[in-house]
């Protein structure tokens, strides 16, 4: 494959992915309304006749709109994990979301690694270091411990890591992993949607408590694997 074919197909894909993005960001902007939790509540019942209807159709639907969300790190997840749950109740909800958003993930890290890796490079260099740092001193693990808590905004992260060396079937694995306590607190919330009326009714105390274990388990898990770490090289 010669360097002006591989010019003309990657001018192609880039021009494909903005005209995507904008589509998407145009039916966002101009169905935002649908996203808000008063417009969830006010239309619900009708949601779950159409939903009896067509569940397959409407299935694919939102795992769709959930997966360009992610691609383009659209600041949507939080309600639409929340419309989700309410939907599709908590385990096809959390499948759902898991997916769509681990795989929005590693389609926005593929994209950065084989079309944008010099701007971002160029414009990210900071961010990189203290992540080929991270990855150098922690290994997988960094990214385990980036996805529980992030340290960087998600899209970011996805930037971010598509520029080191780590291959894509381990950067998609552990975001899944790693996104999927986050993304349950939210399905979890949206089943009991009828008692939520406003983001702040999603921090009453259970959810609170939960927070607290998701902020918990990445020291949890980085002091136990500091602990094996270290009982690995006494053995040496």
């Amino acid at each position: 494959m010669n360097s002006s074919f591989k010019f003309f197909l990657k001018l192609i894909i880039i021009t494909i992915f903005f005209i995507v993005f904008i589509f998407s960001l145009f039916f966002i902007i101009n169905n935002s309304h649908i996203f808000s939790i008063d417009y969830i509540l006010e239309n619900f019942v009708g949601f779950k006749l159409e939903l009896e209807q067509n569940y397959l159709k409407f299935y694919i639907f939102f795992f769709l709109i959930y997966f360009f969300i992610s691609l383009f790190a659209l600041p949507l997840a939080g309600v639409l994990c929340l419309l989700i749950g309410a939907l599709f109740d908590f385990y096809p909800g959390i499948i759902m979301a898991s997916f769509a958003s681990s795989l929005g993930a590693l389609g926005c890290f593929l994209l950065s690694r084989y079309l944008f890796k010099d701007f971002i490079e160029k414009h990210f260099k900071k961010t990189i270091n203290i992540i080929n740092k991270g990855i150098e001193i922690e290994g997988l693990y960094y990214l385990f411990f980036m996805r529980m808590v992030p340290i960087f905004p998600f899209f970011l992260i996805n930037l971010a890591f598509s520029v080191t060396k780590i291959k894509a079937s381990h950067f998609y694995t552990i975001s899944q992993i790693g996104m999927l306590l986050g993304t349950s607190l939210f399905i979890n919330a949206g089943t009991q949607l009828s008692t939520i009326k406003s983001f702040e009714d999603i921090l009453n105390t259970k959810i609170l408590l939960s927070l607290l274990l998701i902020a918990l388990l990445p020291i949890i898990f980085k002091k136990l694997y500091n602990l094996k770490k270290r009982k690995s090289n006494e053995n040496l």
